[in-house]
């Protein structure tokens, strides 16, 4: 029988440590991890498969609202119940259930995401960029890391998306 990947290295760190020990890291019971290792549970082994491939292969997506995330915390924040009392658990919920590529809930919420274009094509402004996350993270050097991060991100996926016009399309 061909074991999948993230079963070997599941049945690897038990070994190496122990299945009580494995069970609280992966924030499942050790009755469930003992029933997945000997092939006797009878519930749906995506949660553990999903913790496994986060946190011990390092699986990672690229979610919309939190950047790129282990695919067990995309799974956590997909069954976390609605919240208003952060801003961002509110955008995770609706992204979600909005029509995020990696979710695997129905979608629940109607989003239209619209273009919005400016009457004359504008450069690329650096300087304002940088001083909008100056001012941003107001004085905080990990939180304008962080920010500056994310304005790469955002610059690749453009760039990204322009060669991949200009090469597939042909504009």
């Amino acid at each position: 029988m061909n074991k999948e990947n993230w079963f070997q290295v599941l049945e690897l760190k038990v070994s190496e440590s122990s299945q009580a020990q494995i069970a609280r890291e992966l924030g499942v019971s050790p009755t469930m991890l003992n029933q997945v290792l000997l092939n006797k549970y009878k519930g749906n082994i995506d949660t553990i498969k999903n913790r496994v491939e986060g946190r011990y292969l390092r699986h990672h997506v690229q979610c919309p609202v939190a950047g790129q995330i282990s695919v067990d915390t995309c799974k956590d924040n997909q069954e976390r119940p609605f919240s208003s009392t952060n801003p961002q658990r509110v955008r995770l919920y609706r992204a979600c259930r909005g029509g995020c590529p990696h979710s695997q809930l129905k979608q629940s919420a109607v989003t239209q995401r619209i273009d919005v274009q400016s009457a004359t094509d504008s450069r690329y402004n650096v300087e304002e960029q940088l001083a909008f996350c100056r001012r941003l993270a107001q004085g905080d050097q990990l939180q304008h890391i962080e920010l500056l991060e994310r304005e790469l991100q955002k610059v690749a996926n453009r760039l990204n998306s322009a060669l991949w016009d200009n090469k597939w399309k042909g504009k």
